[in-house]
């Protein structure tokens, strides 16, 4: 195996797999060149397991703690020490999923601004990056970054949003995550978007167990499937796969800082 062909899954929710199957998921990642992944934290309910993964895992995982916006109303004096004492655990690279989600409003807007706000605050005392979660919320979003613009780094993860909101995100020194998303036939808008953007400052992921790159769509998703993310980024910035491999991979050690002996 090549470095250059050596992937990472930047973000895959491994939490919402069966504790059984998960190494024969990172078996199968590892047979496509998929050396490493990112599990994030979604809330109360998967934290622990997040955190169980890469203890489990630590030459294959990591993890990032925190609220999803969906959970924000959980986000209480006792999940927030959790959370905290959580940051100093080995393989805690990040401080995610965190965001906002003004789709389905499984939490109110004012309680996932609140939890945001804290979430990034701590991020930005604890000087780790961020995972971010936005669907319908850029303009609230793009505020929440822009305040803290200088202190803060993460990545967008399967970002959605145009180019121009895009290329915003960087100006604000974050990174962003493309998804199997890519792939879809009707996300020419996502293509769009990918092809302005530098590949230095792309992370791909696989979004698992959501979001299955074509020819998968409607199957489960899992990290071995993230080459064919980093397949259709090649051909929109026409890049070898590998020169992809190598950028994005490079990337998501520097901005989460893991050893150069992590994943491969």
């Amino acid at each position: 195996m090549h470095e250059e062909t050596r992937w990472i899954d930047s973000h895959a929710h491994l939490t919402m797999f069966e504790p059984e199957e998960v190494a024969e998921v990172l078996d199968r990642a590892a047979a496509r060149s998929v050396v490493g992944v990112l599990v994030p934290a979604t809330g109360p309910a998967d934290l622990d397991r997040a955190l169980g993964l890469s203890a489990d895992h630590p030459d294959r995982l990591v993890a990032a703690v925190g609220v999803h916006p969906h959970e924000a109303s959980s986000l209480d004096a006792g999940l927030k020490a959790r959370i905290e004492g959580s940051l100093g655990r080995t393989g805690v690279v990040a401080v995610g999923e965190i965001g906002l989600d003004y789709h389905y409003l499984n939490s109110p807007r004012e309680d996932q601004l609140c939890a945001l706000a804290w979430q990034l605050d701590l991020a930005c005392e604890a000087g780790l990056p961020v995972v971010l979660h936005n669907r319908e919320s850029w303009t609230d979003l793009e505020a929440a970054l822009a305040s803290r613009q200088g202190r803060l780094r993460g990545v967008c993860h399967s970002f959605t949003e145009g180019a121009e909101e895009a290329l915003r995100v960087l100006e604000l020194g974050l990174l962003i995550g493309v998804s199997g998303m890519v792939t879809f036939k009707a996300a020419a808008n996502i293509r769009a978007m990918a092809a302005t953007l530098p590949p230095g400052r792309v992370l791909v992921e696989t979004d698992s167990p959501y979001l299955a790159p074509a020819p998968h769509r409607g199957a489960r998703n899992e990290p071995a499937l993230v080459p064919l993310v980093g397949a259709k980024l090649a051909d929109e910035w026409q890049l070898r796969t590998g020169e992809v491999a190598a950028r994005s991979t490079a990337a998501f050690r520097e901005l989460f800082a893991v050893r150069d002996g992590w994943a491969g």
